[in-house]
């Protein structure tokens, strides 16, 4: 794995595990992995989301504490039902076919 990998991968579990200290109410965060692009996307499962029957994405561009530029979504747990059914697609460029899932549990806060 290249230290920018590598790099990647510190950089989304700090960013994860934050989320999951920030947000009581967070249940599980998918990373959505890309080999072609350093770019950090992440699908949150949040029953406390307002339903959309979609899966509207967020661009944040990097920063000095997150390096690479960042994409975030916010579904409900019925909504991510629907999306491993796909009955609701997810946006361009995102795919599940190598993803992380990463819940409450199994984060040591």
């Amino acid at each position: 794995m290249s230290t920018n990998h590598r790099n990647l991968e510190s950089v989304v579990e700090k960013l994860i595990n934050e989320h999951f200290e920030l947000d009581e109410s967070l249940e599980k965060v998918i990373w959505i992995k890309s080999g072609k692009t350093l770019a950090i996307r992440l699908l949150e499962i949040n029953p406390e989301t307002p339903p959309t029957g979609e899966v509207l994405s967020f661009y944040f561009p990097p920063s000095d504490e997150i390096p690479y530029a960042l994409y975030m979504a916010e579904i409900k747990p019925e909504e991510w039902l629907k999306v491993l059914q796909n009955e609701i697609p997810l946006p361009e460029g995102w795919s599940l076919e190598n993803h992380q899932v990463f819940s409450r549990e199994l984060i040591a806060i």
